[in-house]
């Protein structure tokens, strides 16, 4: 592969030309979108990997699960590798193990070899966004990057929305390898156009592996990940998921203080001594524990309880999707000119004025209401996300960027991973709530048990069978009717608790600023 660039050098200050930059947005662009596209699409694919290789949900979650890991693991490598090796180089190295990987679980044999062949795709595909978005900082001037990750962001809202729609139609129409197939001509288009259009970054011979801080992480995010991933089936007073929850926070808790120590470190946590920095950071994490930890409920609601299809429901992202992708770029320009609070204040507001109204689902909900809702929450999503991680970078120095890209994709990973978790336990819990509750108000002369009986009494009588089997049926009858009342208000319990923890988010949105590193050179100054 050729790395000859055929478009002109960066000017004095280091950043590209007008015409060049864009191109290298396209370029970033094409893997971020590659890299999380197959991150949604293999989950429509899991009932179809479970027949084909005679296994159980919890064998075939391993395929998934294999992939998390690898990218928890990998992430906070972004900044050493970029700055050891150069970006450019790195990343069409990471694109190049992410295609070929992806053409190796097309020919998987077996679902050991899957999964193998998945860590594999993790270990490349975990490098490809922060290492793309901190090549894609370093091309755009400050006042320019609100523009620049508005596009960015154009991929990492419609990926999920495409991936269950393209997944789905694979899966049932061609052949479930296809959806490994389809990374293999867009990663090689991609290799292609880096190879031709991205700059080489600066190369520090200096750096030393931080060699305790990659073991650290490795083991606090595998293990943490693990004891989140298995807590909603095993129960979270397992003795497993306890080990794995208590391995991995001792781990975590060992690593920040081995980082805050070493000259230098796999993570720079010292770049949250930046106020601004802390600020912009602290509104993503919640947004991702809150919000999108909320939102895989529902699907599993629509599916679960109203009985829609997996492609049906995918369908209905398809209108929030193309909002998110239409506003995103406007709100980075009005984040350049006006600065971040314009955008992100009312942008988070939505989102938790969104996800408050979907505290109120019920089995007649129409698929009309969610996409309303939905098309709600994707203006604010459009007006809030890009803009925070913006004032993020934009508060750190240029050469801090790799360092602090690794930083913030490695927060967001566990925070969205702890959200879901987090949003699980507490829907099981509703559901218990509600059970309880439901059936403690119930006597045999409630008029809707009264009702349930009578129901069972027809029923029985139409079909010609003893009268003595009704309050046998009617219990059934009854039990299905709690359960699936239960379910809903549990729904709506956690959906309304998701939009309280995320007020925070707006009241801090209020403080975030877009300052222009001079935070960051009084951070290194203090070192």
């Amino acid at each position: 592969m050729s790395a000859t660039t055929t478009f002109p050098a960066r000017d004095a200050a280091g950043y590209s030309s007008d015409s060049h930059r864009w191109w290298v947005l396209g370029v970033i662009v094409m893997g971020s979108f590659m890299s999380i596209l197959d991150a949604t699409v293999v989950n429509i694919a899991l009932p179809k990997l479970i027949s084909v290789f005679s296994t159980d949900v919890h064998g075939a979650q391993w395929v998934l699960t294999g992939y998390l890991l690898a990218l928890a693991m990998v992430i906070p490598l972004t900044g050493f590798v970029d700055e050891t090796f150069g970006g450019k180089r790195v990343y069409m190295i990471t694109l190049t193990l992410f295609t070929a990987a992806s053409a190796l679980c097309g020919i998987a044999w077996s679902l050991d070899v899957l999964i193998a062949f998945r860590v594999l795709q993790g270990l490349g595909g975990g490098l490809i966004q922060p290492l793309g978005m901190s090549l894609l900082l370093r091309e755009f001037r400050p006042e320019e990057r609100g523009t620049a990750l508005g596009f960015f962001g154009i991929p990492v809202m419609l990926a999920p929305a495409v991936g269950p729609i393209l997944g789905g139609y694979l899966v049932q129409y061609v052949d479930w390898r296809f959806i490994f197939y389809i990374n293999v001509p867009v990663g090689i288009v991609a290799v292609i156009a880096a190879s031709r259009i991205l700059h080489e970054g600066v190369i520090h011979h200096n750096q030393k592996l931080d060699a305790w801080g990659i073991a650290l992480v490795a083991l606090g995010s595998a293990a943490l990940l693990l004891g989140i991933d298995n807590g909603p089936t095993d129960g979270w007073g397992s003795t497993w998921v306890v080990l794995e929850l208590v391995a991995g926070t001792i781990a975590l808790i060992a690593f920040v203080v081995v980082e805050l120590n070493t000259k230098q470190p796999l993570l720079e946590l010292r770049l949250f001594r930046t106020v601004n920095f802390s600020t912009a950071v602290f509104v993503t994490l919640i947004v991702q524990v809150g919000l999108f930890g909320a939102m895989f409920l529902l699907p599993v609601f629509l599916e679960n309880l109203q009985g829609l299809g997996a492609m049906d429901t995918g369908l209905l992202w398809l209108p929030q999707s193309l909002v998110v992708a239409a506003i995103m770029p406007l709100s980075g320009r009005i984040f350049d000119r006006f600065g971040p609070t314009i955008v992100l204040v009312p942008g988070i507001t939505l989102l938790v004025i969104a996800t408050w109204l979907f505290s109120h689902l019920s089995l007649e909900t129409t698929t009309l209401t969610v996409v309303e809702i939905l098309l709600v929450r994707g203006t604010g999503m459009g007006l809030a996300m890009m803009p925070a991680t913006t004032a993020a970078m934009n508060a750190v120095p240029r050469h801090l960027i790799p360092r602090a890209t690794a930083l913030t994709s490695a927060v967001q990973r566990i925070a969205g991973s702890f959200g879901a978790a987090i949003m699980a336990t507490e829907l099981t819990s509703r559901q218990d709530f509600q059970f309880a509750a439901i059936s403690q108000t119930m006597t045999p002369f409630s008029p809707g048990v009264e009702m349930v009986v009578a129901k069972a009494h027809a029923f029985l009588a139409l079909h010609d069978m003893p009268a003595s089997a009704a309050h046998q049926l009617a219990v059934l009858m009854l039990y299905q009717d709690v359960a699936i009342t239960a379910s809903v208000r549990a729904f709506d319990d956690t959906f309304l608790f998701a939009a309280v923890i995320c007020i925070p988010a707006v009241l801090a949105a209020l403080l975030v600023r877009n300052t222009t590193t001079g935070g960051g050179r009084r951070m290194m100054a203090a070192e």
